[in-house]
């Protein structure tokens, strides 16, 4: 169970190598039948879209674009530092020394927990502006606004095919 987590952590937050020379379309499996995952992206959605698929008045817009545009801050710096760090790792020969189905160390799992606590932080901050776009919208918007997928800095544990959260 904590190889599996561990491995779905080390996926979400970097992708190895071959990720970034082979990249799938939809997270099918790559050449080597292993399935890659598609890092979250760096935006939400357009202000525009957001508007217009929640018909926002133009004081509704006013007041959620501070917050939207926040939002979409805290995905660009997770994106950003999701970049370094596996740059940062490939330079490092690959996973850090991780080798996929091999037990990681005390100090690689140590470094991938702190590392998917760093994601999660984003995560947090960013669900702080997505409630406040949220709460400035009638009843009939948040509908709307439900249904609409919610901006992912990581993937929840679990998601990536793995168990659930580690024990």
């Amino acid at each position: 169970m904590r190889r599996m987590f561990v491995v779905a952590t080390l996926l979400s937050v970097f992708a190895i190598p071959a990720f970034a020379q082979t990249p799938t379309p939809n997270g099918g499996p790559g050449p080597d039948g292993q399935r890659r995952f598609q890092p979250p992206p760096d935006h939400w959605m357009t202000i525009d879209s957001l508007s217009q698929t929640l018909g926002l008045t133009a004081d509704q817009r006013t007041k959620v674009t501070p917050s939207y545009t926040a939002l979409n801050g805290v995905m660009k710096d997770a994106a950003a530092r999701r970049m370094a760090i596996r740059q940062r790792m490939q330079a490092a020969g690959g996973g850090g020394g991780f080798t996929p189905g091999q037990e990681p160390t005390p100090e690689q799992r140590a470094r991938f927990d702190s590392i998917r606590t760093e994601m999660e932080g984003f995560q947090t901050e960013a669900d702080q502006y997505y409630a406040a776009i949220r709460n400035a919208l009638t009843p009939a918007q948040q509908t709307k606004f439900d249904a609409l997928p919610k901006p992912m800095v990581v993937r929840p544990r679990g998601m990536m095919g793995g168990g659930g959260p580690r024990q």
